[in-house]
């Protein structure tokens, strides 16, 4: 008996419409590809959507047909040419698989070009026109996507993330590709209703508060008869676009995916305010850290944050630290032209720096000073927390001591998710006050075994956690809590019907 075939790529990118001035638009080179047999190597046995599709159809009894998979590092809304030639690739190799009984696509859900339309749904638009309505498609998104209605309509299951930091994406996309398989039969052909709601969150771990709480609602609400998949979108607050917005995603039965929608929707509307930021400045993140009793303390350099878009080379936490006469090391600030300041000055160099601030009010003042360069690396660590058994590539990177305070600088602009990068150039963390990395969130999971001590600095940037202080245009001003008065109409769910 032949086995049913499956079509796995994908086309990921959360797009950020503030970080234009700061970057340029993200354009195909900043994109890593992977293709054919290569797509299996890269990602098989991996903690990722992709990992989780192919350990799927190993389970399943599913042939995989490896496409075209594309991902960038979060950033500014990408160029129309480059995505429209990505996008041609990733249907070009569709056409070229098919016949395929099931596509599995990797998706972020908040992709934009620079024009704002939607990245995802013109993926998914190619793509149906190729496949036609009987053939499933999923598509598994971030926790932090923004979704036009159309997508909804085109897809048979849209499975997102329950976790930030993102620790669940295999076993999301392993369900998701079960419930895309279990169509085939025709035994079972579920709906998907998507309720949005007028709505941004600020970046809100689900490892405590009301992000915690929320999770749960929605891990009972997937736990109850018909319904089979249940996903809160948090929506990214970074894009002033159409289709930026929090949101309730459910695939079931279609009375229950009604109900389900309307629960979450209304707890979550009613809760809103539990949301709301304080913002915590650098120097009182530092002054935290001085007073607690364990060490190291670990400090997420939130405000500028690679994973949500940022430069990566903002400077005011690393200035708190350096005036704060504790034993710290930040990681990493992106900052090539220092890179190779200290490859070509080599390890044990003493070397003039002006480290950071490249990017003006978005990066702080550059620090200038001497340092000691310590190690010289490749940059290439295998993660182990959020993404695990991935490869994540910094880039020649350095650590260099500027007095008590090492600075481990990369070429490549990445978040740090847990505490490899550092391992790598030497830091040994418990020998540390600080540990600052660049990250929001995502470092809790990499770095709960290092510390008990986690929490988050806010510095001046575009990428703040007070989203309702950003520039807004009509896309997004008028949602909660840019406008704190708005209502919260009683509008249907969106969805296809059972096809």
């Amino acid at each position: 008996m032949t086995r049913p075939r499956a079509f796995v790529a994908g086309l990921a990118h959360e797009s950020s419409t503030y970080m234009v001035e700061v970057s340029g638009p993200t354009d195909l080179a900043d994109f890593d590809v992977h293709s054919g047999a290569e797509l299996i190597d890269e990602f098989a046995g991996t903690n990722t959507i992709v990992g989780g599709y192919l350990a799927a159809c190993g389970r399943l009894g599913v042939e995989p047909v490896p496409g075209v998979h594309a991902r960038a590092e979060p950033g500014a809304a990408v160029a129309p040419r480059a995505a429209a030639h990505l996008r041609d690739r990733l249907v070009a190799a569709l056409r070229t698989a098919t016949p395929v009984d099931v596509v599995l696509l990797d998706l972020h859900g908040a992709g934009a070009l620079e024009t704002g339309e939607s990245l995802d749904l013109a993926v998914v638009r190619a793509v149906r026109a190729v496949v036609g309505p009987r053939v499933p498609v999923a598509v598994t998104v971030d926790l932090h996507a923004n979704l036009p209605a159309e997508l909804v309509t085109l897809v048979d299951v849209l499975v997102g993330f329950q976790e930030y930091p993102h620790t669940d994406m295999a076993s999301r996309a392993d369900l998701a590709a079960s419930l895309a398989v279990g169509q085939l039969t025709g035994a079972s052909r579920p709906v998907v209703r998507m309720r949005t709601l007028p709505m941004l969150l600020p970046p809100s771990t689900t490892w405590s508060g009301p992000g915690a709480w929320l999770r749960d609602l929605v891990r009972e609400i997937e736990s109850e008869p018909d319904v089979l998949a249940c996903t809160v979108l948090h929506g990214y607050p970074y894009a002033d676009t159409p289709q930026a917005r929090a949101a309730v995603v459910t695939v079931g039965a279609p009375d229950a995916a009604e109900a389900a929608n309307r629960t979450v929707a209304g707890a979550l509307w009613d809760e809103r305010d539990r949301f709301r930021i304080d913002p915590v400045p650098p120097e009182r993140a530092v002054a935290t850290a001085r007073a607690a009793a364990g060490r190291p303390v670990v400090i997420g350099d939130g405000t500028d944050n690679p994973g949500c878009g940022a430069a990566g080379d903002s400077t005011y936490l690393l200035t708190a630290l350096l005036d704060s006469g504790l034993r710290a090391c930040l990681a990493t600030l992106h900052d090539p032209a220092t890179v190779r300041a200290c490859v070509t000055a080599g390890v044990g160099a003493r070397v003039e720096v002006a480290l950071g601030g490249r990017h003006g009010w978005a990066s702080g003042p550059p620090v200038r000073a001497t340092g000691t360069v310590r190690a010289i690396t490749d940059g290439r660590v295998v993660q182990r927390s959020m993404r695990a058994g991935k490869t994540l590539d910094f880039g020649t990177s350095v650590r260099l001591s500027l007095g008590d305070v090492d600075v481990i600088v990369a070429s490549q602009r990445r978040q740090v998710l847990d505490p490899e990068i550092l391992l790598l150039h030497g830091v040994l963390p418990d020998r540390y006050d600080v540990l600052a990395v660049k990250s929001v969130n995502h470092f809790r999971a990499g770095f709960a075994t290092v510390s008990d001590h986690l929490l988050v600095a806010d510095a001046p940037g575009p990428l703040t956690r007070e989203i309702d202080s950003l520039p807004r245009g009509p896309a997004t001003a008028g949602l909660w809590p840019m406008d704190p008065d708005v209502t919260f109409p009683d509008l249907p769910t969106v969805g296809h019907p059972a096809r």
